[in-house]
């Protein structure tokens, strides 16, 4: 896997904390059949196959079916970075259960079914990565930390790449970062000199987990080959005619650091949309959030509304326009991004009603069925054998019963209707029988 000897690691190495062990003792304790069931971490994922880092090495396992039976999104299904209890065989493993994670980092998938996906989990650090030669719009980086704030992971901006441009240029873009994102750690570095490159090693420790972040080209497996010494993550130039990047990276992979320290590479993520929740955009901007109140309405959109403070700082320039404008594309797309959700939600209570509806018509329609098949069966049994018509009726009377009951386990509205005919035509002749009979002409 990679350049170390994997025996002098252990899965505490890499992020089993006392949470993760206190999960693992309850479901052990709760289950009979705990024989050969381990905790191991998810490294790599193969389609259906999943690489296991565990205390007994690496193991290729699968996933149970009842998993991936119970899973309806993409989120509930195994990711790098999960801990889970693994249970090995002579030939074969397989993952019993995924552990309840302490965080996820993800996106937002498909808008309109209102999907997310799902990144990694139980990251310590997201490094955004964002390089001189590749420059990435100030929104864009609130976009990145307002995803790692919505997943609870605390994000650093590392500025790669610094040997390519002189001192004043690196400088002026940490300043115009550090302007705009006060409250967040920011600092610049190349993997090709060394220069500031230690400054990782001071968040990736024994027993931490981090994942780099940003667009392709940015330089995310560079700076991961410069941690591990060796190259492992192939890397390539920026193309010079658009200075965009090209995606080296195609899968996620945990890697593990001499340190015991972890850090996973992603693929280059050209669109990371947003979900609804805005608690990242909140964090992001909290000193706006705090100056929002000074506005004049409750609900102002800091866009066009009279005596709305933010404006006020901003044409004071005492908010930098930069962030200002990012705070607003945020909060406009979440906006948006809610009120799908809001239309999302609605088609499916509407579609739940129906299904209810449909649920509660066919309890009914079932119920009065069996009184209607209770009611033949009482006629059947009221029958007079000793006259020779009591047979005739006797044949009738199992006709319309067993059709009662074909028609409502088929559910067939057909039959149903056509059983519907013949007691209406028995109906009708009994009563011209009652109606003779009063009248004195029955015979």
């Amino acid at each position: 896997m990679i350049n170390i000897n994997m025996q002098k690691l252990t899965i505490k190495d890499i992020g089993f904390e006392e949470y993760f062990e206190k999960l693992t003792f309850k479901i052990l304790n709760d289950i009979k059949d705990r024989e050969n069931l381990i905790p191991a971490r998810v490294i790599r994922i193969h389609k259906r196959y999943y690489t296991l880092f565990s205390n007994e090495g690496e193991f290729l396992a699968r996933i149970k079916g009842r998993i991936r039976h119970k899973s309806e999104i993409q989120s509930e299904l195994p990711i790098v970075g999960d801990w889970v209890l693994m249970r090995k065989s002579d030939n074969n493993a397989f993952i019993e259960t995924i552990l309840n994670r302490k965080n996820i980092l993800y996106r937002k998938a498909n808008i309109k079914k209102n999907d997310i996906q799902a990144i990694v989990s139980n990251i310590d650090y997201v490094f955004i990565i964002v390089a001189l030669d590749n420059e990435m719009p100030i929104s864009a980086i609130a976009r990145y930390l307002s995803i790692a704030h919505t997943s609870g992971i605390k994000p650093i901006i590392a500025i790669s790449k610094i040997d390519i441009y002189k001192k004043n240029e690196f400088k002026e873009l940490l300043k115009t970062i550090k302007e705009n994102y006060p409250n967040e750690i920011a600092f610049g570095y190349s993997a090709k000199t060394g220069e500031n490159a230690k400054e990782f090693l001071s968040y990736i420790k024994e027993n931490t987990s981090s994942v780099f972040i940003g667009a392709s080209g940015s330089g995310k497996s560079t700076i991961i080959n410069y941690l591990l010494k060796k190259e492992k993550m192939k890397t390539k130039e920026v193309r010079e005619y658009d200075f965009k990047g090209m995606h080296t990276t195609t899968h996620r992979e945990l890697l593990i650091l001499e340190c015991g320290g972890v850090v996973i590479d992603t693929p280059g993520l050209r669109n990371l949309d947003l979900w609804e929740d805005d608690k990242g955009i909140k964090k992001t901007f909290e000193d706006l959030e705090e100056l929002s109140k000074n506005c004049k309405f409750k609900n102002c959109t800091h866009q066009h509304e009279p005596d709305c403070y933010i404006l006020e700082l901003v044409e004071k320039n005492k908010i930098p326009y930069e962030r200002y404008q990012a705070y607003i594309t945020l909060l406009n797309e979440n906006k948006q991004l809610q009120k799908t959700s809001i239309e999302i939600k609605k088609d499916r209570k509407n579609a739940l009603k129906k299904i209810t509806k449909y649920r509660n018509d066919y309890k009914k329609i079932n119920k009065n069925l069996k009184k209607a098949q209770d009611c033949i069966m009482e006629l059947r049994m009221g029958l007079d054998f000793k006259y020779p018509v009591a047979g005739e009726f006797e044949k009738v009377y199992d006709y319309i019963y067993r059709r009662l009951v074909e028609g409502n386990m088929k559910k067939d509205v057909d039959i149903i209707k056509d059983t519907l005919t013949h007691i209406n035509t028995m109906r009708d002749t009994w009563r011209e029988v009652v109606r003779l009979n009063k009248e004195g002409k029955a015979k």
